[in-house]
């Protein structure tokens, strides 16, 4: 092709006017710019999958290792049918606090994912571990940090494979910087009891809920969330990036994630979607610290999380 153009450069022309470009040239550049955006999502893909077998050898390490820690618990009341899931990245200054808060509620189960944590966290959940010695608290370490989705995604595995032993039927992903409120367990509890549901949403923009210190612009980025997760999966959620979530444990079996990125919220969402389940929210009671703002996504962040929400529903394969 380029041969022949180079002959008879009118030919350019000819083949412009054939696709209702008036300019050759401009059809050059029209075909360099979807040759790049190939190249560039194939490129991504290809990325994105190598990371995928990285993270998935880190998870299998640290489910491998983690089993050494058996079950200590016998289920005596209906707090014994429930784990908390948490994952933890350098939390030494919050994490033995909400340990305590979950145990001291009466809860007897939790699975904490240590990111590559390169602080003080390990030591504090090894110290917990003989501490509560009659409860379960189970640690999953990966070598090396793989991001927020990597930690659930290692957690939500460690949870399938051995969830015939855990005698558990609801999973409480639960975030480590204090922002959270056990009390509101006690909403989560009767609200299943008067359900027939399989996934309870807390949220903090409905009725009862409140919402403490919340920064404007934070906010305002979540209304546009609830935005964003209607148009790609159509659902309809108040508050679709609130990490307190209560799931049976028969989705486990069910859910497929690939993210190790910060869309674990959307794409859980997605996931629910796909597989036509009916959700439930609850109000929660969600407190802002200067701790947890820091630690938690900058405001930045909501492009990014869109950018590859898009790239995640159109270009990923």
């Amino acid at each position: 092709m380029i041969w022949l153009f180079s002959i008879d450069v009118s030919l350019l022309n000819k083949f412009g006017n054939f696709f209702g470009v008036a300019r050759w040239a401009d059809l050059i550049v029209y075909i360099s710019i979807i040759f790049f955006g190939w190249f560039y999502f194939d490129l991504l893909n290809k990325q994105t999958k190598d990371k995928n077998k990285l993270t998935k050898l880190i998870s299998f390490d640290a489910i491998l290792r983690a089993w050494k820690y058996k079950s200590k618990v016998k289920n005596k009341d209906k707090k014994d049918n429930f784990l908390f899931l948490i994952r933890i990245y350098n939390e030494q200054n919050t994490i033995w606090k909400v340990i305590d808060e979950i145990f001291d509620k009466g809860f007897r189960k939790i699975v904490v994912v240590n990111d590559g944590s390169i602080d003080g966290s390990l030591d504090i959940l090894e110290g917990k571990q003989k501490q509560y010695q009659n409860n379960d608290l189970f640690i999953l370490s990966h070598t090396i940090n793989r991001g927020w989705w990597s930690a659930n995604k290692t957690g939500f595995e460690f949870i399938k494979r051995n969830k015939n032993l855990l005698w558990v039927e609801w999973i409480v992903t639960y975030d480590a910087d204090c922002q959270m409120n056990i009390d509101d367990m006690d909403v989560f509890m009767k609200e299943i009891d008067n359900n027939n549901k399989k996934v309870y949403l807390g949220s903090r923009f409905i009725e009862t809920a409140t919402v403490e210190n919340m920064p404007f612009m934070r906010r305002l980025l979540l209304l546009g969330s609830r935005f964003v997760t209607f148009i790609f999966d159509w659902l309809v959620t108040s508050d679709p990036h609130n990490w307190y979530r209560v799931l049976h444990i028969s989705l486990f079996d069910e859910i497929k994630i690939y993210s190790d990125g910060m869309t674990y919220a959307s794409e859980l969402l997605s996931e629910i979607k796909r597989l036509n389940i009916e959700i439930k929210e609850v109000p929660v009671n969600i407190i802002y610290t200067d701790y947890s703002l820091k630690k938690g996504q900058k405001n930045s962040n909501a492009f990014k999380i869109l950018i590859e929400i898009i790239y995640k529903k159109f270009f990923f394969k």
